[in-house]
């Protein structure tokens, strides 16, 4: 009884230190338990692995698949290599697969290796929303780029600090190890799904590539100052959106021209019959060259003015938040896929404006909430125009990549790439 009443009164004389040794006791064990259930999620995930790599080595005389995979060192705050290394390499190891990887240096690097790539089986992109568009936009700049998406299927290890496309792709986002490992593993179970994408143009004639969307407008400018309020701790998403509602800047609207036309069906595949062995010999010796140039030259503009008929239409844009969505982040199940244009009203309160900003940093698993009243609109193909004052500094976001905003012209490229999934596929991606 007297050594318990000793240790009760020095945890009172010295409560600051008591204090300080029991919270750091708790991360401690916090940290622990954090790693051995981590640990055991990789044991896992490695035992189904090595099944993979054991039914391969069975058959000898098949290959390997080859993976290369486009690293970007930089992502995670420089973490990311460690985490490839210690939650997506060993699967693919362990199940057979030859792993390249390319380190991407500087921007545009990644986007300047894909371009180039000459032989893989499948590519992986281990970094974030940045890194995804970069090989996207030098996969499709390539003159074979209309064979890439039965070529070279595509997966995403998220491990930046945006990873958008990842969360339609993956399950578990919630699990950082087993999210990284459901998307390591997809790429050996092999199941794949259409991807729709986005293609932006300028009017240089420049394109790049999203698939997810643009943002224009006062939240997206609120995102952009939030990592410089870091000093807040947890409260710099909230103090964001007051900071912004109070800036000097407010009301931040934009202002845009926009002509679109409305999604229309992809051609039917021409179906192509094999001729007769007498018709190849008839059409060798009396069908020349120029005339087959010739057919070929008119079936491309029958569908230059089929595209040319389709009706544009005009629509002025005032907003304090505009975005074009696909529909491949969108829990949807419409039979015709198309972009959608979604527009705030001009009008929002200071107030509703940070209501709306703090309801879009609760962590809700049923998508993006929005408190605000928004309007909706379905396109295949649209022109935007920015409406700006001289010497004013306007951006976009694409796929969470800063863009100057300037006139562009946007196209619908449906079912375009393939992404590895673990999720099922739904009856319009079949």
């Amino acid at each position: 009884m007297a050594a318990l009443m000793k240790v009760f009164s020095t945890l009172r004389n010295h409560w600051k230190k008591s204090t300080f040794f029991a919270v750091a006791s708790s991360y401690g064990i916090y940290y622990l338990h954090d790693r051995y259930r981590a640990n055991l999620l990789r044991t896992e995930f490695c035992k189904e692995a090595q099944l993979y790599g054991k039914q391969l080595a069975t058959f000898a005389t098949e290959r390997p698949r080859k993976v290369t995979v486009f690293l970007n060192p930089a992502a995670k705050k420089g973490k990311a290599k460690k985490l490839f290394d210690k939650n997506a390499a060993p699967l693919l190891n362990l199940a057979g697969i030859e792993v390249e990887i390319i380190k991407t240096e500087y921007e545009g690097h990644a986007k300047d290796k894909a371009s180039e790539l000459e032989t893989t089986d499948a590519i992986v992109v281990a970094g974030g929303d940045g890194t995804v568009g970069e090989v996207i936009t030098g996969l499709l700049r390539r003159d074979d780029e209309k064979t890439l998406s039965s070529k070279w299927p595509l997966a995403v290890i998220p491990i930046g600090t945006s990873n958008t496309l990842a969360k339609m792709l993956y399950t578990d986002a919630e699990s950082e190890v087993r999210w990284m490992c459901n998307a390591a593993m997809s790429v050996i179970r092999g199941l794949t799904k259409p991807v729709d994408v986005m293609a932006i143009k300028d009017e240089e004639g420049r394109e790049v590539f999203a698939v997810c969307g643009l943002d224009w407008g006062a939240f997206r400018d609120a995102n952009e100052k939030m990592p410089k309020y870091w000093y807040f701790g947890p409260l710099k998403k909230k103090l964001t959106y007051i900071f912004h509602a109070l800036g000097r800047g407010w009301p931040s609207s934009v202002t845009a021209h926009i002509s679109y036309r409305q999604p229309m069906p992809d051609p039917e595949p021409e179906i192509v019959e094999t001729p007769s062995i007498l018709w190849r010999w008839f059409s060798w010796i009396w069908i020349s060259k120029a005339q087959l140039e010739e057919e070929a030259a008119r079936k491309a503009q029958e569908e230059k003015e089929k595209e040319e008929a389709i009706p544009w239409y005009d629509l002025d844009v005032s907003t304090q938040e505009l975005l074009i969505k696909t529909d491949n982040i969108q829990d949807t199940n419409k039979d015709l896929s198309s972009l959608n244009l979604i527009t705030k009203p001009n009008d929002i309160t200071r107030k509703n404006f940070i209501k709306e900003g703090w309801n879009r940093t609760s962590k809700k698993k049923d998508g993006t909430p929005t408190i605000l009243p928004t309007e909706s609109l379905e396109f295949g193909e649209l022109k935007l125009e920015p409406v700006k004052a001289e010497g004013q500094e306007s951006w976009f976001d694409l796929d969470n990549e800063k863009f100057e905003a300037m006139p562009i012209h946007i196209k619908l490229l449906r079912k375009k790439l393939y992404f590895y999934t673990n999720q099922p596929m739904t009856s319009k991606e079949t």
